[in-house]
């Protein structure tokens, strides 16, 4: 695995098939994303006054994650799910990131098999190797991992952490030996084996689409709701 100056960008962006309700946020359209915030928030808590508070900190926290997220990071897209079937809200996040400067190098041509032999390889060196599973896709494949975290968000509470479920896919992009990092999260670390089963399927189910296709798709969905399959 290398870092420098990449010259293999993918010239198409990663669609992914989202079951269920979900609202696409980009850091690069800033104001479209702070109204599918807002439609977002007043879906996942309601309009009620007495949640008025409540639906302002949850705006506040997610405008900030997408002002703050850094630069180096990548950052393409973050979907959050309102519903996986009607009346089942699931509180889950996808996020893609695109890290232009990370390649394998030297794999053997840029066929999947080889990129991801090469970045587990690497990890191998790194002495980080440990529990990674390769996953086929729709056109190509991806190494995951996945973790439960325990985060303390208050003084005082270190006996509460808040735990969540963190799995993270390097997934190859045809005929390239780039890898894109395919990052879900969840607050529902009780269930991990049922979140690995949907996100494998979420990633699986993915493949590259030309930037005419991503447009068109997303212009069709703008015009039908704010909501919805992403991409």
């Amino acid at each position: 695995m290398t870092t420098g100056n990449a010259t293999e960008l993918p010239a198409s962006r990663l669609t992914l098939r989202l079951p269920g309700t979900w609202v696409q946020l980009d850091p690069n359209r800033p104001d479209v994303t702070a109204e599918r915030i807002h439609t977002f928030v007043e879906l996942a808590i309601g309009r009620a006054d007495q949640f008025a508070q409540a639906r302002y900190d949850m705006r506040h926290a997610l405008g900030m994650m997408m002002d703050k997220a850094p630069e180096a990071a990548a950052l393409e897209s973050t979907f959050l799910c309102h519903e996986i079937a009607p009346g089942s809200p699931t509180p889950m996040a996808v996020s893609v990131f695109l890290p232009a400067d990370v390649h394998m190098s030297p794999a053997v041509g840029t066929g999947p098999g080889a990129v991801v032999d090469t970045f587990l390889a690497a990890m191998e060196v790194l002495g980080d190797a440990a529990d990674w599973t390769r996953i086929d896709c729709a056109d190509g494949e991806a190494a995951r991992r996945w973790r439960i975290t325990e985060t303390v968000v208050a003084e005082g509470a270190e006996d509460l952490p808040l735990r969540s479920f963190v799995a993270d896919y390097w997934r190859t992009a045809p005929g390239t030996k780039r890898l894109v990092l395919v990052t879900v999260t969840s607050p529902l670390a009780d269930i991990p084996q049922t979140l690995i089963r949907l996100a494998d399927a979420i990633v699986a189910g993915s493949r590259f689409s030309s930037g005419e296709e991503v447009r068109s798709r997303n212009a069709t969905l703008e015009a039908m709701r704010p909501l919805g399959p992403a991409r």
